[in-house]
């Protein structure tokens, strides 16, 4: 190491630390931001606005559901073609193709390229071109002359009815103008009909309704889903909500009625009254397709966090305070080169394998002369990046529960789920005055280990120490009609490490929830919900519509 590279050292980490400090958000931001966004669901529920948009799903599975459907699930970056096959147990299986979605579909002056590509490619998977397994299911029941097919379509619409609705706008950088306002089902079956498939678009569906759908099912009769969330290439969530809440369809106060409602919350606080905001937030915002909207989800979404990454690194650069040389064609010049992979990997380095982390920034940045402390000022800013994301996360998934008043709902040993099943429960082997003395000694216990862990030193590790999240100990501790189960599906939670703690931390950080309501939460993955999750709905709307399944 050079001695112009020794004196640079100490002004490259206070400048990354700064830089991570703006990411930073305190408890009580949290808590505003938890506030803000509960408000801005109940004025969702009572107007029409772009976020609360109403699914018309009114039931849920209770795992008992049987037939073959298609489904397509056209998301941020991935078309996928499904058959799922429920069979009736809590279980299904599914064969599948999946292609990306070319880049000149989806920024494109028509809609028709787009979903000319995604007929064709629900065509190749009829003819069994991606998967042959896929034919003999269908010819399974090769009786019945059409298919029934569920859409998942990742991007903000307001549904009329479980088989229509109209796009209000695109995200995830994509922009397809002609597209806005028309309904996607007809849409898509336009070009099927095209090109004469035998297939009806019977169901349009949200990816976050699919997790919870797919999450419900998959979990049985006996459990008490109340949301889903997608922390991936996007984000979003959805929830059970009264159905006397939606004021905005005019429903009448029916207590037993529910509806599950697509919260849209990448555009919560569009208008920046409590999100946090740097200069690259900003910068990010002004170069986007879309600039002054889906502001949280440019804060949360694993489509954002490696550009913010970039701009960082691309800022210290400038200013001399990294000094690592890049390949002209490095990705660090080039808007949206860097996914949120890049940050997962950084994070699982860790601060001990400094040269697993050099390796990985050259080989990603094109980069020479890096570093170890390069490699630790990087593996800051990624950190907090990640953190803030995941902070975000788990206080409007404080503000989803909150709405929900599930909290208060199963605290009196009454079991309490959507499901038909409400009167099947759990045998109860401890009381609830021990169970409050075993909760306060787990509480207290993690407790003590984080100020001995603070003592020795170890409270400052990149992401913080890896203390295992305290609803970890619930299965033993929580009663079964307790628990507030949350379906999750995205790269970002599969893959990040500490992703799920750092949203339990900000939970937790919520006097409303705190760490006993913590312990009530589980969240579990529901990997490819959006799919498995539309052939469900076109389940329901097969039986409601006297349908015949696949």
């Amino acid at each position: 190491m050079t001695k112009a590279v020794d004196e640079r050292q100490p002004t490259l980490l206070a400048r990354a630390e700064k830089i991570a400090g703006e990411f930073d958000l305190s408890p009580d931001d949290v808590r505003s931001i938890t506030r803000h966004f509960v408000r801005q669901m109940k004025d969702g529920l009572a107007h029409e606005r772009v976020w609360q948009l109403p699914s018309y799903v009114r039931r849920v599975p209770t795992g008992k559901e049987k037939g073959k459907f298609l489904a397509v699930d056209l998301g941020g970056s991935n078309c996928r073609i499904c058959l799922v096959d429920l069979h009736g147990d809590s279980t299904f299986t599914v064969s599948q193709s999946k292609d990306s979605v070319p880049p000149e579909v989806t920024v494109n002056p028509s809609y028709r390229p787009l979903f000319d590509f995604v007929a064709h490619r629900i065509a190749d998977f009829l003819k069994g071109n991606e998967n042959p397994q896929c034919v003999q299911g269908l010819k399974d029941a090769e009786q019945h002359q059409t298919y029934n097919l569920g859409f998942t379509f990742s991007f903000t619409c307001e549904q009329t009815s479980l088989a229509g609705g109209r796009l209000i706008h695109w995200d995830k950088g994509w922009d397809i103008p002609d597209a806005v306002g028309r309904d996607p089902c007809r849409m898509l079956q336009e070009a099927i009909d095209h090109l004469g498939l035998p297939v009806i678009v019977s169901v349009l569906a949200n990816d976050s309704v699919g997790t919870l759908l797919t999450r419900s099912y998959t979990s049985g009769p006996t459990a008490s889903t109340l949301a889903a969330v997608i922390l991936g290439t996007g984000t979003n969530a959805a929830y059970i909500e009264r159905l006397s809440n939606v004021r905005r369809l005019g429903a009448e106060p029916i207590s037993d009625q529910i509806m599950i409602i697509n919260t849209e919350w990448g555009c919560f606080d569009d208008k920046m009254d409590v999100l946090p905001r740097t200069p690259f937030d900003d910068e990010l915002d002004e170069a986007s397709t879309d600039p002054g909207s889906q502001m949280l989800e440019k804060r949360v979404s694993g489509l954002y966090l490696g550009e913010l990454l970039r701009l960082t690194i691309l800022h210290l650069m400038q200013t001399n305070a990294l000094a690592i040389t890049c390949n002209p064609t490095s990705r660090i010049f080039e808007r949206h080169s860097i996914d949120s992979s890049f940050l997962s990997e950084l994070a699982k380095a860790g601060s001990d394998r400094a040269q697993t982390t050099i390796q990985l920034i050259k080989a990603t940045l094109s980069a020479e002369g890096v570093t170890e402390t390069d490699a630790r000022g990087i593996q800051l800013l990624a950190s907090a990046i990640a953190r803030r994301a995941a902070r975000l996360a788990g206080a409007s998934l404080a503000a989803i529960i909150i709405q929900s008043g599930r909290l208060k709902m199963s605290t009196k040993g009454t079991e309490h789920t959507y499901t038909t099943d409400d009167d099947e429960q759990r045998p109860q082997l401890t009381s609830r005055s021990s169970m409050r003395s075993i909760h306060r000694f787990i509480h207290d216990a993690t407790l003590l280990w984080r100020r001995l862990l603070r003592l020795v030193g170890m409270g400052s590790l990149i992401g913080k120490p890896p203390i295992p999240p305290l609803s970890e100990t619930k299965s033993s501790v929580v009663f079964q009609e307790d628990i507030i189960d949350i379906g999750a599906d995205g790269s970002l939670i599969e893959f990040y490490p500490m992703f799920e703690v750092e949203m339990r931390r900000a939970m937790r950080d919520v006097p409303e929830i705190g760490p006993t309501g913590d312990q009530r939460i589980r969240i579990g993955m529901a990997k490819d919900g959006s799919g498995v999750g539309a052939a469900l709905i076109a389940q329901a709307a097969s039986e409601m519509q006297g349908a015949i399944a696949i």
